[in-house]
C-alpha cells in the first residue's frame, strides 16, 4: 500500500512538473520568481502539487461518504469533527457541573455542621 502511495505522489510530482516546463517562461518574470526561472517553475509545480493534494484529499473523503461543510483559510472541516467538537464541549460541561454539584454539597454539609455546633 505504501509503495503505491509513493509511486502515486512521485507521479503527481513529476507530472506538476512537466506541466510547468510546458508552460514555459514569460519573457518578463514575475516579482515571485525573484528573477529565476527555475524558481518559477519550482513554485508553480508546487502551487499545483497543493492543489492537486487538496483535490485528491476532498475526493477520498467524498468518497468514503464525507462531505466539507466549511472551507476557511484554516483548512476544511467535516461534519464529523464538528460532532466530535461538541461531544467534548459536553464532556467538559459535564465535568464541570459535577465539580459545582460536588462542591455545593460539600458547602451544605459544613452549614449543618456549623448550624449543629453548641
Amino acid at each position: 500500500m505504501k509503495r503505491h502511495a509513493l509511486a502515486g505522489a512521485m507521479a503527481v510530482v513529476c507530472a506538476t512538473v512537466t506541466v510547468s516546463v510546458i508552460e514555459g517562461t514569460p519573457h518578463q518574470l514575475p516579482g515571485v520568481a525573484l528573477g529565476s526561472p527555475v524558481l518559477l517553475h519550482a513554485e508553480r509545480a508546487l502551487a499545483l502539487l497543493a492543489v492537486t493534494a487538496a483535490a485528491l484529499s476532498i475526493l477520498v473523503q467524498a468518497a468514503r461518504g464525507r462531505l466539507p461543510i466549511e472551507l476557511s483559510s484554516s483548512g476544511l472541516r467535516y461534519e464529523a469533527e464538528a460532532a466530535d467538537d461538541a461531544a467534548a464541549a459536553a464532556a467538559d460541561l459535564q465535568e464541570q457541573l459535577d465539580d459545582l454539584g460536588r462542591l455545593v454539597v460539600e458547602l451544605a454539609e459544613r452549614l449543618d455542621a456549623l448550624a449543629h455546633r453548641p
